[in-house]
């Protein structure tokens, strides 16, 4: 069932889309809305506000924790919507857009919008290759790898709630931080504008903790979780959308995956629809509030299946991602694709989108 191929036949339809039949619902698709990105952004921090507003009117130990986890799903939502704007459609006009995401989504989790951006169009450019940073990374490091023993697996995840792995991931996203392109030389160079917004977003953070003295609040339901349950929510996600136990062979539609979920799944781990990344992969110019019509089209045009790039859920018991991530090694034999490697230019694999 996972990542195998049954006949030539099988491995054609994955490369037969119809993308001039799709192209004008693609277009229609990429329609970029103000409102619902707004939206999007303000419920988030309409929640994070309401968190820590609980904590401050319960008064009781036990609200913090509660506190923590719920901010770690918006924090992550954030992520999202930085992702957004690294494509350029979180807003209509870009550069209001890269404003907004730094301010508001970027600078609060020590990242910068072009700074994830850079490294962002590359993953596109040479997916689960070398060249493509986020997968070189990853196979680097031996907490990526899987499958597990459902004790295993369950210890990874146990480990990034408790801040074990914080350095991997710091590795991860240094280049997309200030200070990381600032003193590490990660590109791109920080703009003019980028130093007087980041130094802005610093000077109404400290003036706002000063004046509330809302330091630990900060530290504790703010720092902390970005570094721990945040990351726990985001490693799931990101197992879920490329395999890392399996060769490369050239075909991004079974190196890519979506994953429906449900609505509890989402919330903690995939939020803002980003359980459909392959069909972000394949179109993305569009939006996440309309990837689902999209991912729909995948389906229909015959793309997706079970087990291969298609999940039901995260958690589940039945065609669920974590079914894959703890089957026994070697259990499931992929065969080799029957087919010629998708053009080359330079050396480099062309994305899905070309």
């Amino acid at each position: 069932m996972y990542a195998e191929v049954v006949d030539e036949a099988d491995v054609q339809i994955a490369r037969r889309v119809d993308r001039q039949a799709l192209s004008k619902l693609t277009r229609e698709m990429s329609r970029v809305s103000n409102a619902r990105a707004v939206w999007a952004l303000a419920s988030q921090w309409l929640v994070i506000a309401a968190a820590f507003a609980g904590v401050v009117w319960v008064d009781r130990w036990w609200a913090w924790p509660i506190a923590a986890l719920i901010i770690a799903t918006r924090q992550h939502a954030m992520l999202a919507l930085m992702h957004e704007a690294a494509h350029y459609h979180f807003l209509s006009n870009r550069k209001v857009g890269d404003v907004v995401a730094d301010l508001l989504c970027a600078f609060p989790l020590n990242m910068t919008t072009a700074g994830y951006r850079h490294q962002h169009m590359e993953h596109h450019r040479y997916v689960n290759t070398q060249q493509d940073p986020y997968w070189a990374s990853m196979q680097g490091d031996a907490s990526w790898h899987f499958p597990r023993t459902p004790l295993r697996a369950a210890a990874v995840f146990v480990g990034d709630a408790l801040g074990l792995y914080a350095p991997n991931h710091l590795k991860v996203v240094l280049p997309w931080t200030y200070w990381g392109r600032l003193l590490g030389g990660a590109r791109p160079r920080i703009s003019a504008a980028e130093h007087a917004r980041y130094w802005t977003y610093v000077a109404l953070l400290v003036t706002t903790l000063v004046t509330t003295g809302a330091w630990l609040h900060w530290l504790l339901l703010w720092v902390l979780p970005t570094t721990t349950v945040m990351m726990a929510f985001f490693r799931m996600r990101a197992l879920g959308e490329h395999p890392l136990d399996i060769e490369p062979k050239g075909d991004e539609t079974r190196e890519t995956r979506d994953v429906k979920g449900t609505l509890l799944e989402n919330f903690f781990v995939a939020p803002l629809n980003c359980n459909y990344h392959l069909t972000h992969h394949a179109f993305p110019s569009v939006p996440f509030y309309n990837l689902p019509v999209m991912h729909d089209a995948l389906d229909q045009a015959g793309l997706l299946e079970d087990g291969v790039n298609r999940f039901d859920t995260y958690l589940g018991k039945h065609n669920s991602l974590v079914q894959y991530l703890t089957r026994k090694p070697g259990s499931v034999v992929e065969q080799d694709l029957p087919t010629a490697p998708p053009p080359q230019a330079s050396g480099v694999r062309l994305p899905l989108h070309s």
